[in-house]
């Protein structure tokens, strides 16, 4: 049912991370294993480009190192650095460098990250 207002809710919604953005072509499957020997570490790869992240929604599997690569393509948007509040890490993102972010998710669960200005927005879901 739709009310008035309810599409400012749910912008609102995504904006602050609480909910992806239902696009389709920015989601990924779980991250796979980087099939490096010893070591099992759940990767993915983030562009920021003048669409924002690509993907924009990462799946992880609990209890897994995860190492998240973010390359910035673009100087045409605010995504010179990305932050994960809730995961108290921030890391800036050289332009058309590779930056690696490591850590491993303890529990299930969605952490946001945005850019600096959190005008751009991701998602990665803990399962």
């Amino acid at each position: 049912m739709v009310t008035e207002g309810s599409f400012f809710v749910r912008a609102e919604r995504e904006r602050l991370g609480l909910r992806p953005a239902a696009n389709p072509q920015h989601t990924t499957p779980p991250a796979s294993s980087d099939g490096r020997s010893g070591e099992s570490a759940q990767t993915a790869k983030v562009i920021v480009s003048e669409q924002g992240y690509e993907p924009a929604k990462l799946t992880l599997r609990a209890g897994t190192p995860a190492r998240i690569t973010f390359v910035r393509t673009t100087d045409k948007t605010c995504g010179t650095a990305v932050v994960f509040p809730a995961l108290n890490i921030t890391r800036a993102l050289p332009l058309n460098e590779p930056v690696e972010i490591e850590f491993t998710p303890a529990e299930p669960g969605d952490f946001a990250f945005a850019c600096g200005m959190n005008m751009l927005h991701g998602i990665v879901v803990v399962q």
